[in-house]
């Protein structure tokens, strides 16, 4: 894939602020719905996450997933990998943070492959290796939409003919006091995330760019994916019991690569 010298200067910043989140409170970094996680609840809400986000997605797509191997991009501490394992055969997982990928090795209840990944491509994933593709509450930080076409492009690479995917993507603010931060000129940004991180009321490490990310509205996404090749793309609202109904402005895009080439 090729990486123009924007993404990867962001790609830079955003290693170098999850490595600080996965240094100071990785669990609440990765599940903001609770301050203070112990690591054993943590995992244990994994299922019912899979439960309520993935299955959707594999009724939509009409997926049995027994016998295939599924990729997280994203995957953090694994948070995701003991719900995914009783469904796939293997579960790999890609992040941009060393330490993440090092406590969920030594943490994570159930066996994976972990790699580390660029934060601009899925490097170190074989083309037509993986059968599902799923990032969750990752491409919301993306600090700009040309990172996530890029990875869409690598989706389509690693993914074996007939894979199929679904990918988190934000649609909007989700209040209107995020609304007007992400509408500040990225100085005047910066600065309020220094003087809302000292006074709590964001209470992560790192650039704000990378915690607030990029809106990526759902027409967008689907002509993005669409220009790389895949098909039968449509976007879904799946709500869960985490949040409560409009809550979030976020949205999922799923889809297929074509079984053989046109």
């Amino acid at each position: 894939m090729a990486m123009n010298e924007k993404n990867l200067a962001d790609a830079k910043t955003m290693r170098k602020s999850w490595e600080a989140r996965a240094g100071s409170d990785p669990l609440y970094a990765i599940d903001a719905r609770r301050r203070n996680w112990e690591v054993r609840d943590f995992y244990s809400q994994g299922a019912q996450l899979v439960e309520e986000i993935v299955d959707p997605a594999l009724k939509v797509l009409s997926v049995d997933p027994s016998g295939l191997r599924v990729l997280e991009i994203g995957c953090g501490m694994g948070r995701l990998f003991e719900g995914l394992s009783h469904r796939f055969a293997e579960v790999w997982g890609i992040d941009i943070s060393q330490g993440m990928i090092e406590q969920g090795r030594a943490q994570c209840p159930v066996e994976a492959k972990w790699i580390l990944g660029d934060g601009v491509s899925l490097n170190g994933v074989d083309s037509e290796s993986i059968d599902y593709v799923l990032s969750y509450q990752v491409f919301i930080h993306a600090r700009q939409p040309s990172i996530v076409r890029g990875y869409f492009a690598e989706m389509q690479r690693v993914l074996r003919p007939g894979g199929t995917f679904q990918v988190h993507l934000r649609g909007g603010s989700n209040s209107f006091r995020q609304a007007i931060v992400r509408g500040m000129p990225r100085p005047l940004r910066v600065a309020s995330g220094v003087a809302l991180r000292k006074i709590g009321v964001l209470p992560v490490q790192g650039d704000i760019d990378t915690w607030l990310g990029c809106v990526v509205p759902p027409d967008q996404a689907l002509s993005m994916l669409t220009a790389v090749g895949f098909i039968d793309i449509e976007a879904l609202d799946i709500e869960f019991n985490g949040f409560p109904q409009g809550h979030t402005a976020t949205y999922w895009v799923v889809g297929r690569k074509p079984a053989q080439a046109f």
